[in-house]
């Protein structure tokens, strides 16, 4: 008789143990859709007009880059510094904040009406390198910034060009 208490008890314990993983809700236990990839349509080579580059002293069309890390973007030659738009599907803000240790300047933001990040790398401060990330359709769309070597302005000003530049590609974004 024992024996038989504690498996019933053992059997609803384990019942109780799968309806909690199975991921259960009142519609059936039917498991929440993927979400949508919403920036896989997003290209960053198109999303700033002639007019656009030209404001920003930049020519297009930009060159595809990939540095291998899942964030495909395109250089913008703007002869004292290079424009580089990326996106990060799938990457979105959360992914940003557990590389906060890689970076020496980590600060939260908004950029037009997305929450956004002003980063610049460890060791990179004062070398005239500054991303602006921004939150977008479900991962993160970036403007980086890098001056030559010989044309390096501070880090705020670096960080201003970015954002500015950030602010007419914020509203082109899916959401």
């Amino acid at each position: 008789m024992r024996k038989t208490g504690i498996t019933l008890v053992t059997a609803a314990a384990a019942a109780l143990l799968l309806a909690g993983c199975s991921g259960g809700s009142e519609t059936g236990g039917a498991p929440a859709p993927a979400p949508e990839n919403k920036l896989a349509g997003f290209d960053p080579c198109t999303v700033l007009s002639d007019s656009e580059l030209q404001a920003f002293g930049a020519s297009g069309p930009g060159e595809p880059v990939d540095q291998g890390v899942g964030e495909p973007g395109c250089d913008f030659d703007a002869g004292d510094y290079i424009l580089t738009v990326y996106k990060a599907e799938g990457n979105g803000l959360d992914y940003w904040e557990g590389q906060r240790s890689k970076f020496g300047i980590f600060e939260p933001n908004k950029v037009g009406s997305s929450n956004g990040i002003k980063a610049v790398t460890s060791g990179s401060q004062g070398q005239g390198i500054c991303r602006q990330i921004i939150e977008a359709g479900g991962g993160t769309v970036s403007v980086s910034v890098g001056y030559s070597a010989d044309k390096i302005p501070s880090d705020d000003a670096t960080c201003t060009k970015a954002m500015e530049i950030a602010q007419v590609v914020e509203p082109k974004l899916p959401k």
